[in-house]
């Protein structure tokens, strides 16, 4: 047993040495850089595995301000656990007095990218408009957890959303990052802590404004940080959503910074689906109300957000449902009416009367439409339709037929308006002719 001790003691001696050794990240590779720190590719010896790693610039170590908003950031990143967020791995200084963090290297392509291979046409790189909505989903979720958590991110813009090789989008460079509610931060902490005191954020200059002068929100270019709400980052994202949906910057992007600023204050850029004549209305309407310059009318949350793109994708879900027993007329001949209706589950039967005399017509199940024509003529129903079993029916009015209509491309509603009013003229011709 004794032997077995000296062999494990020189084990941990040897494992000692080699955690003590001066430089445990070997810098590979630069990755980019930005006004407050470059980031470069490095190899962890100890683990053996490749990580990116963030280090304050040099010329901005002697700010205590610019510190500070360095290790703002890590604490963030560290406090936000999502897969949308890129994970920090450790934070470190150097005998030269540099502090470092090292995070997840992220393999793929920065959202920039991908617009400006888009501009070029270059088809290798191809990107269609579900899929930038699939990406634009995907920061909408990540955005809606970090809100929850207190924290604004204050710089989304396509250089800082990578993609990654299998599906996954992650928000980058929390260096503009604040805790606009530090209720959520101090509670987490509650759960797990006792009687330790946490290190506090240090305070902000209140008068600087920070960010990316193209993807600012209004309030962002004029206003101290700490009045700033998650409804900025919503802005932000909106201006994405209207690049992915025109392949065009809503703002023209032309202009020196004060024009920029104040064209994002005073233009109303033109709606996405005038500019894109395929972008269904019903998504040109969510990009707008990220847009709106009225905080009241804009968007308050990336939840609301994302229950809009939901009732975009679910398609039908404008139309109420209807239970039906056996026996039941649902409509009745002669009576007027402004609905159809599709059988969801069950049967009916369609029934005339001739000659005083009820003639059956047909006997209708699942997946049949009712009625069709009545949604834009409102004329009598020329039949009655009574459930012949237990009936369940999905109702579609003209109101709820327009909500649909919105969700396709403009072009595509039109073709079906001009379908219906051409079978409407026909459906006269043959009642006149009988």
């Amino acid at each position: 047993m004794a032997s077995f001790d000296r062999k494990m003691k020189a084990e941990y001696d040897k494992l000692l040495k080699f955690l003590k050794v001066k430089k445990r990240y070997h810098k590979l590779n630069p990755i980019g850089e930005g006004g407050l720190a470059i980031v470069s590719s490095s190899f962890d010896k100890f683990l053996n595995r490749i990580v990116a790693v963030k280090e304050l610039k040099k010329d901005k170590r002697d700010n205590i301000h610019l510190l500070n908003a360095f290790l703002t950031e890590v604490k963030l990143i560290s406090f936000l656990d999502h897969p949308g967020v890129v994970p920090i791995y450790d934070t470190f200084f150097t005998k030269e007095y540099e502090i470092c963090y090292s995070m997840k290297l992220i393999e793929g392509i920065r959202l920039l990218s991908l617009f400006d291979y888009r501009a070029k046409g270059k088809d290798e790189h191809g990107v269609s408009l579900n899929q930038f909505l699939d990406i634009f989903r995907k920061i909408c979720e990540t955005i809606a957890y970090v809100h929850d958590k207190g924290v604004i991110h204050l710089d989304i813009k396509p250089e800082n959303i990578m993609v990654g090789k299998y599906g996954e989008v992650m928000i980058m460079d929390w260096g503009n990052a604040r805790l606009y509610d530090p209720k959520p931060y101090y509670e987490y902490f509650d759960q797990h802590l006792d009687n330790i005191k946490l290190t506090d954020f240090e305070k902000e200059e209140r008068n600087v404004i920070l960010g990316t002068p193209h993807y600012m929100s209004p309030e962002q270019t004029n206003h101290p940080r700490d009045l700033l709400t998650p409804q900025s980052d919503i802005f932000s994202a909106g201006i994405i959503l209207y690049c992915m949906l025109t392949g065009k910057h809503p703002f023209s992007i032309k202009y020196e910074t004060r024009e920029i600023m104040k064209q994002i204050r005073d233009h109303n850029p033109k709606p996405a689906h005038e500019v894109n004549s395929d972008i269904p209305l019903r998504l040109s309407m969510i990009c707008r109300n990220m847009l709106e310059k009225d905080l009241s009318i804009r968007y308050h949350s990336f939840k609301d957000v994302l229950e809009d793109l939901d009732d975009f994708y679910n398609s039908g879900q404008a139309f109420s449902s209807r239970t039906c027993q056996a026996g039941e007329i649902i409509v009745r001949e002669g009576e007027s009416g402004d609905y159809s209706f599709k059988i969801i589950s069950g049967k009916v039967e369609v029934s005339k009367m001739g000659e005083g005399k009820k003639k059956v017509l047909a006997e209708l199940g699942k997946g049949e439409i009712v009625g069709e024509l009545a949604v834009f003529t409102k004329q009598p129903r020329t039949a009655t339709v009574k459930a012949i079993e237990p009936t369940i029916i999905r109702i579609m009015d003209k109101e709820s037929v327009d909500k649909e209509l919105e969700k396709l491309s403009p072009w595509v509603g039109n073709m079906i308006a001009d379908l219906s009013k051409r079978f409407i003229e026909l459906n006269k011709k043959i009642v006149e002719m009988g």
